[in-house]
């Protein structure tokens, strides 16, 4: 049999449940959410571009850097966040169990979160492509000088788009990125150096090369990168500061001070352990009340029903004669009658 942890004792069951339960569902929740909208993002820049092209099925960008975008320039990075992402740190989810039932609930996945992601991606596939259009349009660029800005706007969207979406960024997580970003560079301008008859009788030959002294070029990857990101940037400081969840209110623990967290966490009993006396002394509802009748109901049928088995049992011949042989034996019993009860 295979698992996914083992543990020797029962005791580092709460670690495994509150800490590293926590820390797996975040981590998958907000991966499968990344993908969707990476891919929605970037397929669709081959979507708008089809109402130009008569649907013909045909691409803005040469097919390699189509291919290479999604296994190599942003395949890492979101495999880098799966797997070291840590919206809280463990000691605040040991202190704090109930931060554990927003997994119960679904909170990081829930349907709203999964709609939202994916009109954010239309949103900026949009902008994305269309900042360069109207950026490029009326001059005599061909396709795949087209294509070039889109695809690098698009690098650094889906790319920052993950460092606003990560809850913690550390070395590793910029290395990554920047690793990318440089790759993705060097790519281009290798393969436009080198590819002279790829794709004619347009091809990508000293594409990039050129963009990169046109400081045209420059002006609609910042600004395409900056307005598309701009509502989820807004969307995050807003969340953070005006309708903060459990879990973001949680991790303000962890930027206090030994005592200043102390101090806060113990606020933080203290209001939990009034919200639940005032749960017990606000009485029951009205389900709750009957569900507890009905339990009574049925403990006393129940006890009745046994006190009369026992009582017919007891008056009956075959129990009195095995009585009589008991104490025929020598062994006192002794059985309180139904009358003094």
């Amino acid at each position: 049999m295979a698992s996914d942890f083992a543990v020797s004792q029962f005791r580092h069951l709460t670690k495994l449940l509150l800490v590293h339960g926590h820390w797996c569902y975040t981590r998958l929740s907000n991966m499968i959410l990344y993908f969707f909208y990476k891919n929605v993002a970037y397929v669709n820049l081959l979507f708008w571009y089809q109402f130009f092209c008569g649907f013909s099925g045909t691409s803005m960008s040469d097919y390699w850097v189509l291919i290479f975008f999604n296994l190599l320039f942003t395949s890492v990075p979101p495999v880098i966040y799966g797997i070291l992402e840590k919206d809280v740190s463990a000691e605040t989810l040991m202190q704090l169990p109930e931060l554990y039932k927003s997994g119960q609930k679904s909170e990081a996945y829930l349907p709203f979160t999964f709609w939202i992601t994916l009109l954010d991606a239309f949103y900026q596939s949009l902008v994305c492509f269309f900042v360069p259009y109207f950026a490029y349009q009326g001059s005599d660029i061909d396709i795949f000088m087209f294509g070039n800005p889109l695809n690098t706007a698009a690098l650094f969207i889906i790319l920052l788009h993950l460092v606003i979406e990560s809850k913690t960024l550390t070395w590793i997580h910029m290395l990554v990125i920047g690793g990318s970003i440089l790759t993705y560079f060097f790519f281009a301008l290798v393969f436009g150096a080198m590819c002279v008859t790829c794709n004619p009788p347009s091809n990508v030959y000293w594409i990039m090369e050129k963009h990169m002294m046109d400081p045209m070029f420059y002006l609609v990857c910042v600004l395409t990168t900056c307005i598309a990101l701009l509502p989820r940037f807004i969307y995050r400081v807003l969340q953070g500061s005006v309708f903060p969840s459990l879990i973001l209110r949680s991790k303000h623990l962890d930027k206090l001070t030994l005592e200043e967290r102390n101090e806060a966490l113990k606020k933080w009993n203290e209001a939990r352990r009034i919200r639940q006396m005032a749960a017990v002394h606000s009485g029951p509802t009205d389900t709750e009340r009957l569900g507890r009748e009905r339990n009574l109901d049925f403990s006393c049928d129940f006890s009745m029903t046994t006190a009369s088995f026992c009582t017919k049992q007891r008056d009956s011949p075959v129990f009195k004669a095995t009585l009589d042989i008991t104490n025929a034996s020598g062994m006192a019993m002794k059985i309180p009658s139904s009358s003094t009860e």
